[in-house]
């Protein structure tokens, strides 16, 4: 059986109204907790997609993403650790 993820990406199109806007805002702040999951990264565009188009690039290496994702398990440890 193989282990439940410890992170989790979710992309969400803010809302155009202002109102909503501040309370989605006010809802999901760094470092903040949310349903019990603490908040650890946020960017304010599609991040995920972008970086999907670029592996997805036919001049992409590959071990550019290797690198990339040993590199987040050293930093994810590190933080747990620290916590």
């Amino acid at each position: 059986m193989s282990k439940t993820p410890d992170y989790m990406t979710v992309v969400f199109r803010i809302p155009d109204d202002p109102e909503q806007r501040k309370a989605f805002s006010a809802a999901l702040q760094l470092g903040e907790e949310f349903h019990g999951a603490r908040i650890t990264a946020m960017a304010l565009e599609d991040e995920s997609t972008v970086l999907e188009l670029i592996e997805q690039h036919e001049d992409f290496d590959e071990s550019i993403a290797a690198e990339a994702r040993a590199q987040a398990r050293e930093l994810h440890a590190a933080a747990e650790a620290a916590a």
